[in-house]
């Protein structure tokens, strides 16, 4: 079943919870709207990593709208209390926001393109409806890491690469590493998308 705006899906692997509350294909590919509910010491996918594209240009902003987080942009540890908004430009390595306070966070993730681009923008949706389904069949981990390193390299490629890299290899070197241990991945009967169980409404009192 696809995803629809308003989705809710819980990760029981780091105890969070995503909701989907604008979609590309909603918006003629502009935007992907994500709101992220996470508990003490819980984070968002981790891992360091920026997005390719046009140097003056932010393809990522973050609204802190409950909570206190701690996060980073290039090697700079940030800290703050909600409200607290902050953008990422394109080529930036940065890492998503972490739980530091004793109550749920609230995050809005934001994540655009410098023209339309329903087909990127519907990529980076699948990895997040991955990661959490994985999270679901408990193959990932409480750092939003997939814990099969033949799943993370397929889904990786073929979700988040390029626009997306990771922080620490060159591209040609993430491309063709990840390339081969894809493509063996997908010999072995791995799927790159898996679709998470929503959340139920909350059944209504007469």
């Amino acid at each position: 079943m696809m995803t629809e705006q308003g989705d809710s899906y819980f990760n029981p692997a780091n105890n969070t919870r995503l909701v989907f509350t604008e979609l590309p294909k909603d918006n003629g590919g502009v935007r992907l709207v994500m709101d992220w509910f996470a508990g003490p010491g819980e984070t968002l996918p981790n891992t360091r990593h920026y997005h390719a594209g046009p140097a003056d240009f932010a393809s990522e902003r973050f609204d802190l709208l409950a909570g206190s987080a701690v996060y980073w942009i290039g090697d700079t540890e940030l800290r703050a209390n909600a409200p607290h908004s902050f953008d990422i430009p394109c080529n930036t390595v940065h890492v998503h926001p972490r739980n530091i306070g004793s109550g749920e966070m609230h995050v809005r993730q934001t994540v655009t393109t410098p023209q339309p681009d329903l087909h990127n923008l519907q990529r980076a949706q699948h990895f997040f409806e991955t990661l959490v389904a994985l999270g679901q069949q408990g193959k990932t981990d409480r750092e939003c890491n997939f814990t099969n390193r033949l799943q993370s390299a397929l889904t990786v490629k073929e979700t988040l690469l390029d626009p997306t890299w990771l922080a620490d290899q060159p591209q040609a070197l993430q491309r063709a590493s990840l390339g081969l241990a894809a493509t063996l991945a997908l010999t072995l009967g791995y799927k790159a998308r898996h679709q998470p169980a929503k959340e139920q409404a909350a059944a209504q009192t007469p």
